[in-house]
């Protein structure tokens, strides 16, 4: 559990460790905004391209090479962005470390579906999350001084260590787990399994909470740090201790996942997490406009938010997974690529705002909080429906 919370870490440390230096970046560089966001904005586009690619790659091939060699790309794209002589190379050196980087976590998922039943799968997701999250918690505050007392590129020599690290561990200690059913899976039998999957409603549904709520997080995250600099006159070092409010909450949302799931309808868990959501969301924004300018304003209800977010994600992507038993590598990749393909997209428009405001990105994420609240309503209804119809006895 701790190799694969390791694993899964690396790709959202090596996004949250880079987020402080943006602004540095730009600065370095002599770019635009939309330039420098692009180095987010299409690493995570080559997230979502690798997340499409390793699930099934690890059904075909085991779980095991699949992630070893996504820790080698990663290595090779963290060399790139360290040496990067422009803007260009950086953009390709972030987006070959996330396309790497995008094995463990596809992978990681597909191994607690190898292993659990659906109820028990969204405790384990949770747990290795709660364990998972203690690195990106860090990262924007270790990111943030390695920015202030060296430089940016700083940033790259910690994450290639780390990397060498972790590949090493993962050589030694990472055993395969994939079941002997799927190992004579092919091309074709991968591709049917796709379509099976896409064509059942209720997995569409869960890739659109899934995104949904992933483009929320992504936005924030992304546009805070420029807010705090821009909108409130902060320096950016304070955003590495604001996240932890951010983190906190989420840890809290997982950890309560984990003593409720066994208790509570997985279904109840994901209404509840998404409501708390929206409602921290609309309350940030509320807050903002009634006058309140301080980062606390901003920051303790999206402490909040990261709590419905923790409750709501383990559950959705369990029962997301647990849809294709035969497949959790095909089910994992279509569910991550999605959220980060909605996610990058999100972040991309947002580049058009000025972030000398905190509106832009507080409107942002209430509507999307609300959309994602109607959304799991509606669709949990429509199952219920659903299922009332088929125990009906017959006229």
């Amino acid at each position: 559990m701790l190799l694969l919370a390791t694993i899964t870490a690396s790709g959202p440390v090596a996004l949250n460790i880079y987020l402080p230096a943006l602004p540095l970046v730009q600065a370095d560089f002599g770019v635009s905004l939309a330039r420098a966001q692009s180095t987010l904005s299409l690493a995570l586009l080559a997230f979502a391209a690798g997340i499409l690619v390793y699930g099934p790659l690890s059904d075909r091939f085991g779980r095991r090479p699949v992630v070893l060699a996504g820790l080698a790309i990663s290595l090779v794209g963290t060399l790139v962005c360290l040496i990067a002589p422009s803007i260009e190379a950086l953009v390709a050196g972030r987006a070959i470390q996330s396309l790497g980087f995008a094995a463990g976590l596809v992978v990681s998922r597909a191994i607690v579906g190898d292993l659990y039943p659906r109820e028990r799968m969204a405790r384990v997701l949770a747990t290795l999350t709660m364990i998972m999250v203690l690195g990106p918690t860090v990262s924007p505050l270790l990111g943030g001084w390695l920015t202030v007392e060296w430089t940016w590129r700083a940033i790259f020599v910690v994450l290639l260590v780390a990397g060498c690290v972790i590949a090493w561990l993962a050589w030694r200690w990472l055993p395969e787990t994939r079941s002997t059913a799927t190992q004579s899976a092919t091309v074709a039998t991968i591709a049917r399994a796709s379509v099976v999957l896409l064509g059942k409603p209720a997995f569409s549904g869960y890739v659109l909470q899934g995104g949904v709520i992933y483009a929320t997080f992504l936005v924030f995250i992304s546009y805070a740090p420029y807010v705090l600099v821009d909108a409130l006159g902060r320096p950016p070092t304070e955003y590495g201790l604001y996240y932890l409010l951010l983190a906190g909450g989420y840890f809290l949302g997982n950890w309560s996942v984990t003593r409720l799931a066994h208790r509570r309808p997985l279904e109840w868990l994901t209404v509840q997490g998404v409501a708390i959501a929206a409602v921290a969301c609309l309350a940030a924004l509320g807050l903002v406009a009634i006058g309140f300018q301080h980062p606390l304003a901003i920051f303790l209800p999206i402490g909040v938010l990261g709590f419905g977010q923790g409750m709501a994600l383990p559950n959705i992507t369990a029962s997301a997974v647990a849809l294709a038993p035969g497949n959790a590598g095909v089910a994992s990749s279509l569910l991550g690529f999605s959220q980060q393909l909605i996610g990058a997209s999100c972040l991309q428009a947002m580049s058009l705002f000025a972030t000398s405001s905190v509106y832009p990105m507080l409107t942002f994420c209430a509507t999307a909080g609300v959309i994602a609240w109607i959304a799991i309503v509606a669709q949990h209804r429509l199952a219920a429906r659903a299922r009332a119809r088929i125990s009906a006895p017959p006229a």
